[in-house]
């Protein structure tokens, strides 16, 4: 990531597009699962928020090799739990597969 200012909009992006998708499939299912559609959105909420205290207040600021390590396992962190998120909206939207 380029800098912090660019790490948090990519979290509030991300996040925000998923919430979207969740609210999407909640609103046009025939027969809502609000709980679990909820719980995957309470989740990413506080993945963001955890993610976002993370950004503001790295560990250390020792070496530029490790806060650059630290930067970007939080984006690592980041796409592996909201794929994580989707596949579980993906199993609500098809139960079958």
């Amino acid at each position: 990531m380029a800098s912090r200012q660019r790490l948090k909009k990519e979290i509030d992006y991300v996040v925000s597009d998923l919430v979207l998708d969740c609210f999407t499939f909640n609103t046009l299912q025939q027969k809502p699962n609000d709980e679990a559609v909820r719980q995957i959105v309470q989740d990413t909420l506080a993945l963001r928020n955890t993610l976002r205290y993370q950004v503001n207040h790295p560990e250390s600021k020792a070496t530029t090799q490790t806060v650059k390590n630290y930067f970007d396992n939080i984006a690592k962190v980041l796409i592996d739990s909201v794929d994580e998120s989707y596949a579980k909206l993906g199993k609500l939207i098809n139960p079958d597969a």
